[in-house]
Order: C-alpha cells, then sequence, then structure tokens
C-alpha cells in the first residue's frame, strides 16, 4: 500500500489553507460597547446577506469600524475577507495585522490562522517557530484546526523536536473534534503505523468518518478495504458509525 504516504501529502496541504468565515454570530470573549457590537452585527449582517442583500465592501466597512475599537470578532473577520479578497483588495499583510490582533486577546482561530500565515510566509517572513508558538496557543484551547497544524509540525519536526508519538496525539484529538483533515492523517497512521500499531480497520474507521468532508478519503478506505476480510470491513463500519456518535457528543459538549 504505498501509495498511502503519497495520499497523506495530499491531503495535508489542507491544513495551510486559512478556514471559511464563521457562519454564525459570535459570542464575544469581552464585553464590547453597544456601538462596536452593532457595527459588528451590521457587518455580519452584509456579509451573510441576512435581512441585506449581500455586500461584502459594507461588511467590511462595518467589520472595520467595530473593529478598530478593539472587537475581537470584527478583527477576525476583517482579517479573513483580507484573506479572501473579499470587499476589499486581498491583502495578507493586513490580515495578518487584524488576526495578530484577534490573537493577542485570546481568540484560537485567530492564533491559529495567523500560524498558518507564519508557516507560509504569507504577510509575515516566514517563520517556522513564530507559527509553532501560534499553533500551539490554539490547540491549548482546543482548537481543531490548531491541533492539527501543531500535530503536522511534531510529525514532520518543524520548529519541535520531532515526535510522533505527540502528533499521533495531537491528530487524534483533533479527530474527536471532528476535524476531517486530522482524521484522514490519524488513518494513515493507523494505516502506515507511524506512532501506533499498524491497524487498518482503525484506519478505515477513521476515512469513512472523513469521506464525509472529503471525497478523496472514500477513495482511499476503499483501497484499504480491499486489503481486509469482510469481517474486518463490518468491523471498522461500526467503529466509524460510533465515532460519529463520539464526534457529535463532543462538539455538542464544546458549545456548552
Amino acid at each position: 500500500m504505498k501509495s498511502i504516504l503519497v495520499f497523506a501529502l495530499a491531503i495535508t496541504a489542507l491544513a495551510n489553507t486559512p478556514r471559511s468565515a464563521r457562519s454564525t454570530v459570535r459570542v464575544e470573549l469581552e464585553p464590547q460597547s453597544r456601538e462596536a457590537e452593532q457595527n459588528y452585527q451590521r457587518g455580519h449582517a452584509y456579509e451573510e446577506g441576512i435581512g441585506v442583500d449581500r455586500d461584502y465592501a459594507q461588511a467590511a466597512r462595518f467589520y472595520r469600524m467595530a473593529a478598530e475599537t478593539g472587537h475581537c470578532a470584527a478583527q477576525y473577520e476583517l482579517a479573513y475577507l483580507y484573506t479572501q479578497g473579499l470587499g476589499l483588495e486581498r491583502d495578507y499583510t493586513q490580515a495578518a495585522e487584524w488576526y495578530r490582533k484577534a490573537a493577542l486577546q485570546g481568540d484560537a482561530e485567530a492564533q491559529n490562522n495567523l500560524g498558518t500565515l507564519y508557516a507560509a510566509g504569507k504577510g509575515v517572513l516566514r517563520s517556522d517557530s513564530e507559527a509553532a508558538h501560534w499553533y500551539k496557543l490554539a490547540a491549548e484551547q482546543n482548537d481543531p484546526e490548531g491541533l492539527s497544524n501543531l500535530a503536522m509540525m511534531y510529525l514532520r519536526g518543524r520548529a519541535v523536536t520531532r515526535d510522533v508519538s505527540e502528533a499521533f496525539r495531537l491528530f487524534r484529538k483533533s479527530a474527536d473534534l471532528g476535524y476531517a483533515v486530522a482524521q484522514n492523517n490519524l488513518a494513515l497512521m493507523y494505516a502506515n503505523g507511524q506512532g501506533v500499531s499498524r491497524d487498518y480497520v482503525m484506519a478505515y474507521a477513521w476515512l469513512d468518518v472523513a469521506g464525509e468532508q472529503i471525497a478523496d478519503c472514500r477513495e482511499l478506505r476503499d483501497q484499504i478495504g480491499k486489503e481486509m476480510s469482510a469481517g474486518q470491513v463490518e468491523r471498522a463500519r461500526a467503529l466509524a458509525n460510533s465515532k460519529r456518535a463520539e464526534i457529535t457528543e463532543n462538539r455538542n459538549g464544546a458549545k456548552k
């Protein structure tokens, strides 16, 4: 099954892609002024087209008004618009600046995204040590992408001592929170016996779960399935269903 390792590189590349904007209004980390909160809500309405026509330029305008007063969520969303070039010219330097402001306020997603910019050298000088620093802060708050990105640093030995067992632990924690890239990478570690004994049943199960979000994982799942007995495949499918239930419970617990 030599193709597994090659496949891993294609999927793990997704970990360095900034996430999409959140579809629901965020709860603030700190109390904000009424005016700043209102501007943030207006920006969110324009970004999502809630009660108004979607208008990213207007979203950026209202987010900026709120962000300049220190509104953490607005800082995050303004940074996101800069990374995507929505409503304003794409500018990774500005994105890094606003992600940093939100990250310094403790926003885990901003910490992760700032880490990805350092890892890619977009808007900032490329720095694995800075990337690892921000990933660690995000991971400490159980941010799924932060956990997965930090796991990749340990797997590759970038700015940290290479530790396959620690990479496995972090991928597992992220996978349990429902992050498909981590689920894929965890499956590949099981399939290749990296940081854990080789286990095709576990590999198949995690790929089955990840396949709900990443289509290529279903192809790899089926490829691994050809190396398994019918009984093993049946056990793997049952395990995948159990994992789905656990993930739902973990997500619900995280929202409380």
